[in-house]
């Protein structure tokens, strides 16, 4: 069974890989199937709406160039209790609009800006949620899960991308994302939510 994963993201890539690699599935990415039209925009107003967006780009794709297999696609995002549930779906561009008034700002400066905006705010309580759509010749299902944690008062590194692993403290292990081993992260929202999907759809074959 071929599946198109809707993403160039290595590490998405690498996660997906590591659960179907005992199972008859072959993960195709956006690369594989000669996607070029740009980045898919994001115009929903939750996480399950952009997932199905991107499915739905990828399938208007596919059906005008003759590719006819499953489509899965992920939104994932911070959810910070005390910030009325900010960055949420605007994780990935948090800071966008101080990042081109002020190029010298940093990469990370989404993480600056969460950090100014909880100052001392005890409540420092988050959660990183993804959603996965399973989108197949106009229907779909979708899967959800979450990592509960808290925002850390300060960076801690290494600084990377995604950036917003350098502050988020996963509950019960009590160390940022960024300092997680590969078995620690095989608990976390979008690996459990992509486990989640690729159950559901083993099983339904």
């Amino acid at each position: 069974m071929k599946v198109i994963f809707a993403t160039t993201n290595k590490r998405k890539i690498s996660d997906l890989l590591k659960i179907t690699k005992d199972l008859d599935i072959e993960i195709l990415t956006l690369d594989d199937i000669n996607y070029n039209l740009g980045e898919i925009e994001e115009n929903g107003n939750t996480l399950e709406k952009n997932s199905l967006i991107k499915a739905k780009t990828i399938y208007m794709f596919c059906k005008d160039n003759n590719i006819n297999y499953p489509i899965i696609s992920d939104d994932a995002g911070l959810f910070v209790e005390s910030l009325n549930g900010e960055p949420g779906i605007y994780t990935a561009r948090y800071a966008e609009e101080e990042l081109k008034n002020n190029p010298n700002l940093p990469e990370y400066e989404c993480v600056n800006k969460v950090l100014r905006k909880l100052k001392d705010n005890k409540n420092r309580k988050a959660i990183y949620k993804c959603v996965v759509t399973f989108f197949y010749e106009g229907s779909y299902f979708q899967e959800t899960a979450y990592s509960e944690g808290v925002i850390s008062n300060e960076i801690i590194e290494p600084i990377k991308k995604p950036y917003f692993y350098s502050v988020f403290i996963l509950k019960g292990i009590n160390k940022v994302f960024n300092q997680l081993t590969a078995e620690e992260l095989e608990d976390t929202y979008r690996y459990v939510a992509l486990k989640k999907l690729i159950k559901k759809i083993n099983c339904n074959r």
